[in-house]
């Protein structure tokens, strides 16, 4: 798993790759939860991710609470099918804000 991240404007944008699991899943909690920690807004990127273990979502739910206890924000953008699936069967999408693109998710995590 890799993240980039870029400035666009008071929000964040992360650019996740690879899988987040088991595996990867402490160095994701690392890179995905700190900005959130200190109430930032921030859009991840989930495009180049192929799969997400329960790890992976547990990960994303932790950023999304931190963000909400903070005073941040988190959206997800660009799930491919498998991934939306499985945020969608465990009823991670009730949960956390996914958008179908970058503009959308930049929005939902605006101030």
């Amino acid at each position: 798993m890799d993240v980039t991240t870029e400035v666009h404007g008071e929000a964040l944008i992360h650019r996740v790759s690879g899988r987040i699991d088991t595996g990867t899943a402490a160095d994701a909690e690392r890179k995905l939860t700190a900005e959130v920690r200190q109430g930032r807004r921030v859009a991840m990127d989930m495009t180049g991710v192929a799969y997400v273990s329960s790890a992976g979502l547990r990960v994303v739910l932790m950023a999304a609470k931190l963000a909400k206890a903070n005073r941040g924000a988190i959206s997800l953008f660009g799930l491919q099918a498998t991934v939306r699936e499985v945020f969608a069967m465990s009823g991670f999408d009730k949960v956390v804000t996914i958008r179908d693109d970058e503009a959308s998710a930049l929005a939902a995590v605006a101030p």
